[in-house]
């Protein structure tokens, strides 16, 4: 497993008590990781590949919350919820490898090592704070700068550079955008024709590539 990340915040006695503590599992692609509602005793690290993380509201519509990856932890607000139910649902975007760490044991080491707590509290921070610019993309812009909004922090997270434009390691479509959006299929594919129109964007192979600085100025207008 690779420990870059919790070796760099975490001291060694304090790595080596957590790995004790905790077990390796693998999921395949479209594999379920835990549903909302579900009893759980474990919180979830991402060690490799990409995970999305959902809700479904009553009609069956998924709203996807996140997309995430390597050295993230899942449904860390579980620390302590007395219910131990999980508040979403999360799937295998990818063939993924998590660490899987009891939750009374995380928080017997949290009592005893600052820094653990510290880098728990990191996560709840980076994630209340996309939640915040989710909620401002919402109710503030139009779809069609939410979309390029959107595609900007994929490639942020996930990009990489082509020529002169940023393409995405993971593979994401209309469909996907949609969900994320929280919108239909068809507005997402208006939008993205929009963006191609001004020259925002690209789709070459059905992979989609952007003007990473481009995209931001526009929906930053």
């Amino acid at each position: 497993m690779n420990q870059d990340y919790l070796s760099s915040s975490l001291t060694k006695e304090c790595l080596d008590n957590l790995l004790r503590v905790s077990q390796c599992q693998e999921f395949k692609q479209g594999e379920t990781l835990f549903l909302e509602h579900s009893f759980c005793e474990s919180i979830y690290f991402i060690i490799n590949g990409n995970v999305t993380v959902y809700k479904d509201n009553s009609d069956g519509k998924r709203k996807i919350i996140y997309l995430l990856g390597k050295d993230s932890f899942l449904n860390d607000t579980m620390i302590y919820d007395e219910s131990q139910k999980t508040s979403v649902s999360c799937d295998a975007f990818t063939d993924v490898k998590v660490m899987i760490i009891p939750i009374k044991e995380l928080k017997r080491l949290i009592l005893k090592y600052p820094e653990l707590a510290i880098l728990m509290i990191k996560s709840l921070s980076k994630k209340t704070k996309r939640l915040y610019r989710q909620l401002k993309n919402t109710t503030t812009i139009s779809m069609d700068k939410r979309i390029a909004a959107k595609l900007w922090k994929l490639a942020k997270d996930f990009g990489y550079e082509h020529k002169e434009f940023h393409g995405f390691t993971v593979k994401v479509n209309n469909t996907y955008l949609a969900d994320m959006l929280g919108t239909n299929r068809e507005t997402v594919s208006r939008g993205i024709k929009k963006l191609k129109e001004l020259g925002f964007v690209k789709v070459e192979n059905g992979q989609i590539f952007i003007l990473k600085t481009e995209i931001r100025d526009f929906y930053r207008r």
